[in-house]
């Protein structure tokens, strides 16, 4: 028996070796004569992020270093003494209260330069102090969170959170990049937080011993993203099992909490994602996901835009790559977006009497 299983050992091996040397031969992302660790490869930093511009946050996992400056995808990017980003330094400080933005890396402005991200296009369009709370990664529960927490110190007029199907998803991940953070979870006909303070304890994924060996193989590599099992393979995410939707959906009402808390005015933004526009199955999917989340904001008294349409009609679907730079909007796609929420703010904003 013994004998048995070594002589199928041996030839299981000698599959996956030559498995491995075909795939280096005829796949033209692979070589022959480079053999780095690919899990490693995923887990380090890219040379086009920033680093020194995030640092530990015990509540929202991270966020912006005050008065931290540096380049970000080949864009300059800073942040004021508050942890905001810094926009248009250059103009005259609009008066009046605040608007807050709070979201993800859409909201924060991805290599696009300070004075194009649409918090900053607002600023202008309207005239009025904007502050850009945006920081990327963030699911719609730091989102929440964040809101909490600067809505208190600053006292805006209006609180905008604006997010992408992806945020939702976030909404249930302990761990996202190798990056611990907050979480929530449905109990009875509320939330629970948990995680927080954020643990400080290093995220094991790329560094786990298996994956120190086995990440040098291509084939599995090529195999594993292929079978779309990216957090068994590269182990920088970690999901907390939640029903997301309901996670979502829930956060609408506790947002909804701070705006009455604070006498402000909420509005819930859905921005369409890269994909949205390019694969169409995925595209009704993070719709149906939007199309919820917005539906929870407004039973929930929030006021919503989703600017979906707004962008088609613009052209972005035969245009995308003119709205859109790495999967995040581009400046004309920040200015699209700002017109889109200033109108609606105007809209709904109280009129003196005349």
């Amino acid at each position: 028996m013994w004998s048995g299983l070594g002589l199928s050992a041996v030839a299981v091996l000698f599959c996956l070796l030559a498995g491995e040397v075909a795939i280096r031969i005829f796949h033209p992302s692979a070589s022959l004569w480079h053999y780095p660790n690919f899990i490693a490869l995923n887990a380090a930093p890219r040379p086009d992020q920033a680093r020194g511009l995030l640092r530990y946050d015990s509540d929202l996992g991270y966020a912006p270093i005050p008065g931290a400056s540096g380049v970000l995808m080949h864009q300059p990017i800073s942040y004021s003494a508050d942890g905001l980003r810094n926009q248009n330094l250059a103009r005259a400080r609009p008066v009046g209260r605040s608007i807050l933005a709070v979201g993800d890396s859409y909201t924060e402005g991805y290599a696009v330069k300070d004075d194009e991200s649409w918090p900053a296009y607002l600023e202008r369009d309207l005239d009025r102090p904007v502050l850009n709370a945006g920081v990327r990664a963030y699911g719609i529960d730091q989102m929440v969170l964040r809101a909490e927490r600067l809505a208190a110190r600053f006292k805006p007029e209006a609180i905008v959170l604006a997010f992408i199907s992806a945020d939702i998803t976030r909404a249930g991940m302990s761990v996202l990049e190798s990056f611990r953070r907050p979480y929530f979870v449905p109990v009875g006909d509320g939330l629970e937080l948990r995680n927080v303070p954020v643990p400080t304890t290093p995220v094991i994924g790329a560094k786990a011993f298996p994956r120190r060996v086995l990440g040098y193989s291509y084939l599995l590599d090529f195999t594993m993203r292929r079978l779309n099992a990216r957090e068994l393979w590269y182990g920088d995410f970690e999901r907390t099992g939640v029903d997301v939707n309901l996670v979502s959906c829930r956060l609408m009402h506790r947002f909804a909490e701070v705006v009455r808390k604070e006498a402000t005015r909420g509005l819930i933004v859905a921005f369409p994602q890269y994909d949205t526009w390019t694969d169409p199955p995925a595209s009704a999917w993070h719709r149906t996901r939007v199309l919820g989340v917005l539906a929870c904001a407004r039973d929930a008294g929030l006021a919503t835009l989703d600017t979906y349409d707004g962008f088609a009609k613009a052209g972005v679907a035969g245009n995308v790559d003119g709205f859109y730079v790495d999967w995040h909007l581009n400046a004309q796609g920040n200015a699209l977006a700002a017109r889109l929420i200033a109108a609606t703010l105007d809209a709904g904003r109280p009129r003196s009497p005349p």
